[in-house]
């Protein structure tokens, strides 16, 4: 049963980064991006986080659900050392999700269990 639910959070993952590589596939054929040398490809920017074990899962989970018990140490770095060109590609219309995953990475200092505590209701 644990598998299943694995497979399924991956698998929602995958389909979300899909979804935002269409999304900016789409948005570049009518508005240019800027030049090679000012900005990432969007490979690239996603591997950043693919390379990293369990990465995009607890990316995901953290912006759609606020679940941040998968934003480990090493997914913490990718986040704090991907350009600033690369967020605008994998979360076009949303400038705040960066300032809100390097916040919370600075907060749990790669200790999920820490957020707890700071992203609870104060009620």
């Amino acid at each position: 049963m644990e598998t299943t639910t694995t497979t399924t959070s991956t698998s929602k993952a995958l389909m979300f980064w899909l979804a935002v590589t269409c999304i900016v596939t789409m948005a570049s054929a009518v508005v240019p991006l800027r030049s090679a040398e000012a900005t990432q490809d969007l490979g690239g920017c996603i591997m950043s986080f693919v390379s990293v074990e369990g990465c995009v899962e607890a990316i995901h989970d953290a912006v759609t659900h606020k679940v941040y018990d998968g934003l480990k140490h090493e997914c913490c770095t990718a986040i704090t050392q991907l350009g600033d060109n690369c967020w605008p590609l994998l979360f076009p219309g949303r400038p705040a999700v960066p300032l809100f995953l390097k916040a919370i990475c600075k907060l749990i200092g790669g200790d999920a269990a820490k957020v707890e505590k700071v992203a609870a209701p104060p009620y």
